[in-house]
């Protein structure tokens, strides 16, 4: 998944980011395990692990068709992600939004988020001139 981050100390993800990458992948049309544990850039053990915390929490379903395991968001995942989206648009108002990692946001400097702020307005200007009122 591609990500505005922040600068930060470390370059690894919190559980919270794995999770929500992981259930971004299942709400962008992945539903064969082995395609989601490549679009979240996990392993198979901890991809496992992740996707059994989520169909015990309502937010993923599984479906075995022809011995075949699929998954699916639920309408309380999409409630979810819908929820940190709000969380990040209060921290962070801008189109790009949604590419901002929670964890950089709540632990960065100011001067960081600045800098977010002004890329955000930034790229929007970027993008506006090829925008055609039809």
């Amino acid at each position: 998944m591609s990500r505005t981050s922040f600068k930060s100390r470390s370059n690894k993800r919190s559980k919270l980011q794995i999770f929500e990458d992981v259930l971004r992948v299942i709400a962008e049309g992945e539903y064969k395990p082995t395609r989601i544990m490549y679009r979240s850039n996990l392993s198979w053990s901890p991809l496992k692990k992740i996707l059994e915390n989520m169909i015990n929490l309502g937010l993923v379903e599984e479906k075995i068709v022809k011995s075949h395991r699929y998954f699916f968001i639920t309408s309380k995942g999409e409630e979810f992600l819908e929820c940190i989206d709000k969380l990040k648009s209060v921290l962070v108002p801008g189109p790009f939004v949604r590419n901002v990692e929670l964890d950089s946001l709540l632990f960065s400097s100011t001067r960081t988020i600045e800098d977010q702020r002004i890329l955000s307005v930034n790229s929007l200007e970027a993008v506006k001139p090829k925008i055609s009122v039809g």
